[in-house]
């Protein structure tokens, strides 16, 4: 009769089995990790070139490392340029912008519109205009200026001697006018009334814009949008004289 295999022959036979298992499974599996691992780092430095239109040159470094039955790793540098337009913003987000007003001067009295808030301010009125030649603008400012707020108008130095210009007028009246300081032209037609609604338009404060040409202006309630104004009110204050 043959003789069944001894229970410690079983116990070894399973051990060695078992560990062959392993090795095995431990070489196929670090073979494909190995085949399957790629790692990848990118750095990113900027610089800012303030050119018209602006550039931003990027240099990129590429970093790649690859783990197979040996390492590699190897860095290359890109540059990139790229163009771009900056965006400003020129109201807050979820800030509501009012339509106070809108005039086309063939067909309505956009001197009015004008008149009636420098008549409503409280605190300032500030002006930037091309050409003024228009009396009831000039007279109420003058009237705003002694009821105790703060009116400071730049008029386009070329315009500011027109036949009819107001500017000698309001210099008499005590007004804070100055002239535009720009070595060119200062095409701007904008009153900024109490930091909070600005009147602008293709209008200038002249007899031909009300009475002969096609003009407009709008009117906006904004603190957002004054505030922009406001800025280049200043900016161009600063220089004028």
């Amino acid at each position: 009769m043959r003789r069944g295999l001894g229970f410690g022959k079983i116990v070894a036979f399973c051990i060695v089995v078992l560990v062959l298992g392993i090795i095995i499974g431990f070489y196929f599996g670090s073979v494909y990790s190995e085949a399957e691992t790629i790692t990848q780092s990118f750095t990113f430095t900027t610089t800012m070139i303030e050119t018209v239109p602006q550039t931003t040159t990027k240099t990129i470094s590429h970093t790649i490392t690859e783990v197979l039955p040996k390492t590699i790793t190897t860095t290359t540098f890109t540059t990139v340029t790229e163009s771009f337009t900056e965006t400003v913003t020129v109201f807050k987000e979820g800030e509501k912008v009012k339509v106070l007003g809108i005039c086309f001067s063939r067909t309505m009295d956009c001197s009015s519109f004008i008149e009636y808030w420098i008549t409503r301010a409280n605190e300032s009125v500030h002006v930037m205009i091309y050409g003024f030649t228009l009396d009831d603008l000039s007279k109420a400012l003058v009237d705003a200026m002694r009821r105790g707020v703060e009116v400071k108008v730049v008029i386009e130095k070329e315009n500011a001697y027109w036949k009819g210009s107001e500017y000698e007028r309001l210099l008499q009246a005590g007004v804070d006018v100055r002239l535009d300081g720009n070595p060119y032209t200062m095409h701007h037609k904008v009153v900024i009334v109490d930091g909070k609604i600005v009147v602008t338009g293709s209008y200038n404060w002249t007899w031909s814009a009300e009475n002969r040409n096609d003009e407009n202006i709008i009117i906006l309630m904004s603190r957002s949008i004054a505030e922009n104004y406001e800025k280049e009110f200043q900016r161009i204050w600063l220089v004028a004289s």
